[in-house]
């Protein structure tokens, strides 16, 4: 920053905190600055300060309006309230910084300064425009124009320099009220006025400002890349200028022009540079758009809680602010989130105040986009004519202008409306094609391409198919690739799995060995992509450092609350307190846990090149004596991939989600029944038994049954390995358990499991650790007493062990001792989180095991075990990514995991897991062969499945 003679920061610092006026003028005149000279030299580095910590300028322009009469200098109070007035607009507070502007026009009259009353229209511009009302600002702006062509001074040729400078920011000014109203063809025009009057005044940094809001335009228009480059431009300008808050403004564009390009970590990295730059400034109004902002990059990545409630921040502060086109714009982005959680009726609200906010201010633009939201709400509500007459609404507000984006997106959404019309969605995607193809923006294309392939599915267009369908993973793939951290290549493919299904159903058409191949290979495409990244080192699982101090406080706070409402939440729900006090924890955890989240997400990093996926030959790893058994869900259909003897096959619509779910929800329910209390079960054990033998002989009839005469021939005498992969909801079902009439599933099968064949063949290729030690952890407490004993009796069954029980079980003691076994056992209360699942978690002795921290943990080569209730429980996401415990142990390493399903019994699970070793140790068997066995004696003891049934094992067997 330039600074003006006789003036330092220093100086500045101490007249701000001096403490009355008369110190004040003391300071002025030992500095030889109390006179009306020197009052406007400060008055000048106030200007400049406000670039860069706008609380301050604030401060001293406040104090200048004060003294100005002291220094019969009269004309100091109205231009240092009109620079206060800026920092005002700058925090948000435009009431305030219009009642200061309105009061230098009035003294400014009365001192007959005429061009300094009406050069107040620039920042009255500006205030109006921020609180919605364009044409206000829009006539504050002509008044200035018009007064300048009376006084014929708006001929830049003719014009005094500090005319033209008064006419290019009302042009300037002008453009963005054109731009916040959706007319971009009179907002580029404006600012073409701006800018040739700023280039002939040769003012580098007010070309800054037009280069920035062109980019806005430009990306308005679909011109991304253009706007990139205007906005890196406008970005260096103010960088070397040291205008740190336009520096910021230019870094939040760069990360909206990333987004939409597609390269989601170089977005959020250029909006934490932007954070940076904003935090020790005052300029709230910029804090709420970067929130805003960012909100957008988690909404673009599938991560609709961190997006709805970033939203949420954004909107309070934009009213309160009286913010309404930011505002709108919150709820605009805070409606699609909902919708993403399916959460409607909020959806539904928070699009219906986004409209009636657009509507008032005349933005038809942004009007139309959000019109297509309702329209796809709608659709997904079966309102199938109401979302066909919004969407209509929509593409008639784009049409004829210059638009491309939403006319894109209103020619997609009637697309699917039109459906199963494929004539008449074929239109439409003609010239949605078209006009994506000319823009050149992946995010536009993958959605083009794709339903343009399912249009052709259904016309029986098999090659036009193919490549549009292909056309359209390769768009997924290239944007896949930009990402690193973990957590956003696990959301990303929620919304793209429809190409991927399409391409299974077109290649299993063939009805051929080389078909049903080619359509296994493109659903194993869609599952656990994420995963699998991780497993191959494609993606990253280790949190960076973080070298923000406040982040890493605010984190370590966090941590520590979250500790505290976890303890409180297993208390509450053992002591049987009411449902109230369980549902007031979870929602104060859930806030935690979410803002914990989105600090973590702060620190991305991107991959400078795409990514490569590793493509992995999942089958020829597995051993030939193994038969897989592979399910896949296209909408409502299960169908099942089976290998055995080395061939493929297919089976389609072996049953429907609708005959499952039903099924799931009752067995859900037969297992819960046994919280009710040890009486109750004691009493009606055998006909709780007889209820779930009854629903798995169901499931048993939907899912295997189908299959039987695939499946090798085996007997609970001869038993056959069997790998199964679930999909979907199909996670949920034991398939060990499910009874054919006679015998259950895992008396005639040695079976496995795995999220992918992908995963099960890395856990088949991951060496073991050479260690032969097994890490033992214990935490008992009255309601699980038989840890102790469990693990003692473990201890004999391994020959050499590291015991930690009780106070000794810490998380320290983990981490340190993890790295020198091959075995690791845990005995302890589990914790599920069904609305975060990454923070699932273990309870040791003096905290939380989430499984966040357990991905930070080294576990290559490793067998866990988890004798803790619901550690196998997952939540899927779309593309079949799972979360929870057992990706975390997968991810950190892990190539065998022993898990449950649902909550244990402890006396039994010890009886088992004692067994377990037992048979590992004498019988020299595989885990698989093992955990069956162990399963089978326990059966003999306690013919409840609940009993025997809740541990699976998941990788090599």
């Amino acid at each position: 920053m330039s600074t003006q003679p006789n003036i330092s920061s220093d100086l500045v610092q101490t007249l701000i905190q001096a403490n009355t006026l008369a110190q004040q003028i003391r300071l002025l005149q030992t500095a030889n600055l109390f006179h009306e000279d020197g009052l406007t030299q400060l008055l000048q580095y106030a200007s400049e300060l406000i670039r860069s910590d706008p609380g301050q300028a604030r401060q001293l322009t406040s104090l200048l309006a004060n003294i100005a009469q002291q220094a019969n200098a009269p004309a100091i109070k109205p231009r240092a309230n009109y620079l206060q007035a800026q920092t005002h607009a700058i925090n948000g507070d435009f009431e305030q910084a219009r009642q200061l502007i309105e009061s230098a026009r009035a003294e400014f009259q009365s001192l007959n300064l005429q061009q300094e009353a009406l050069r107040t229209n620039i920042g009255l511009m500006h205030v109006l425009g921020e609180s919605g009302q364009y044409q206000e600002a829009l006539a504050a702006g002509q008044t200035i124009l018009d007064t300048l062509a009376e006084q014929g001074h708006l001929d830049m040729d003719t014009a005094p320099p500090e005319s033209v400078m008064l006419a290019a920011m009302a042009y300037q000014n002008s453009g963005l009220c054109h731009e916040l109203m959706g007319r971009y063809e009179h907002a580029l025009a404006a600012y073409e006025q701006a800018e040739i009057r700023f280039q002939k005044l040769g003012l580098t940094e007010h070309i800054g400002h037009i280069k920035n809001n062109r980019g806005v335009l430009l990306s308005y228009l679909g011109r991304v890349t253009e706007a990139l480059t205007a906005f890196e431009e406008a970005a260096e300008i103010f960088a070397a200028a040291e205008m740190t808050l336009l520096h910021a403004q230019a870094l939040i564009n760069i990360g909206d022009a990333h987004m939409l390009l597609g390269n989601y970590g170089q977005s959020l990295d250029a909006l934490e540079e932007a954070r940076r730059l904003i935090g020790p400034i005052e300029a709230l109004a910029e804090q709420h758009i970067l929130l805003l902002d960012t909100a957008n990059t988690y909404l673009a990545l599938n991560l609709y809680p961190e997006a709805a409630a970033s939203y949420k921040e954004a909107e309070s502060l934009f009213r309160k602010s009286g913010m309404v086109h930011h505002q709108a714009r919150a709820l605009w982005g805070l409606g699609m989130a909902l919708m993403g959680q399916r959460r409607f009726p909020e959806a539904e609200e928070a699009l219906a105040t986004a409209v009636s906010l657009f509507t008032q201010s005349g933005n038809d633009a942004l009007l139309s986009s959000v019109l297509l939201e309702q329209a796809a709400l709608l659709a997904q509500m079966e309102q199938r004519g109401e979302a066909l007459t919004k969407a209509r609404q929509a593409l008639e507000l784009a049409a004829g202008k210059d638009w491309p984006i939403q006319q894109v997106y209103a020619h997609l959404r009637l697309a699917d409306l039109l459906l199963p019309d494929v004539k008449a969605a074929e239109s439409m995607l003609n010239i949605a094609r078209s006009q994506a193809d000319e823009l050149g923006l992946p995010h536009l294309r993958y959605r083009v391409y794709q339903r343009l392939g399912r249009v052709y599915l259904l016309q029986n267009r098999d090659e036009a198919a193919k490549e549009a369908l292909t056309t359209a993973v390769s768009e997924i793939e290239k944007l896949r690739g930009t990402l690193v951290q973990e957590a956003i290549r696990a959301s990303f493919l929620q919304d793209k799995i429809a190409a991927y299904e399409d391409l299974v159903q077109l290649y299993l058409r063939q009805n051929n060995q080389q078909g049903i191949e080619q359509a296994f290979s493109v659903a194993e495409q869609a599952k656990s992509r994420a995963l699998i990244d991780l497993l191959t080192g494609i993606a990253k699982n280790q949190t960076e450092s973080l070298t923000d101090s406040e982040i890493a406080t605010r984190l370590q706070q966090l941590q520590a609350d979250l500790n505290a409402i976890y303890n409180e939440a297993l208390a509450s729900s053992l002591g049987g307190e009411r449902r109230v006090r369980l549902d007031d924890l979870h929602h104060r955890a859930t806030a935690i846990e979410q803002e914990i989240q989105r600090l973590r997400l702060l620190h991305t990093g991107y991959a400078a090149s795409p990514l490569q996926s590793i493509q992995s030959e999942p089958m020829t790893d597995l051993p030939a004596t193994t038969t897989l058994l592979a399910y896949h869900i296209i909408g409502n259909e299960v169908i099942a991939f089976v290998r055995h003897n080395g061939r493929f096959h297919c089976v389609r619509q072996i049953t429907t989600t609708n005959h499952i779910i039903p099924l799931l929800q009752q067995l859900q329910y037969q297992w819960e029944r046994f919280r009710i209390g040890n009486n109750f079960v004691k009493r009606h054990l055998h006909q709780l038994e007889l209820s779930s033998r009854r629903l798995l002989t169901q499931l048993y009839t939907q899912l295997i049954a189908p299959l039987k005469n695939l499946l090798p021939a085996a007997t609970p005498d001869d038993p056959q390995p069997l790998a199964i992969i679930p999909h979907n909801i199909l996670h949920q079902v034991p398939f060990h358990a499910l009874f054919d009439g006679q015998n259950y599933l895992l008396e005639k099968y040695i079976i496995s499991y795995a999220p992918s064949a992908t995963i099960l063949s890395l856990c088949q290729k991951r060496p073991l650790r050479p260690s032969n030690t097994a890490l033992l952890f214990g935490i008992a407490d009255p309601t699980i007493p038989h840890v102790t004993t469990e693990i003692l009796a473990v201890a004999q069954s391994h020959p050499k062990t590291q015991i930690f029980l009780n106070q000794h079980a810490t998380l320290n003691n983990l981490k340190q001792h993890i790295h020198c076994c091959n075995t690791i056992h845990l005995a302890c209360h589990g914790l599920f989180r069904s609305g975060n699942p990454m923070f699932s978690a273990l309870k040791l002795y003096d905290g939380w095991l989430t499984a966040s921290d357990i991905m930070q943990l080294n576990l290559q080569g490793t067998r866990v075990i988890l004798s803790a209730c619901e550690s196998g429980r997952k939540q899927i996401l779309s593309g079949d990514e799972i979360l929870g415990l057992t990706r975390a142990f997968l991810g950190a390493g892990a190539v065998t995991l022993i898990v449950s399903l649902w909550l244990v019994e402890d006396e039994s699970t010890a009886t088992l897991m004692t067994n377990l070793y037992t048979q590992i140790q004498k019988t020299t068997c595989d885990h698989a062969t093992a955990l069956r066995n162990a399963q089978i004696a326990l059966k003999e003891t306690h013919p409840h499945p609940y009993y025997w049934a809740p541990f699976i094992l998941v990788g090599h067997s």
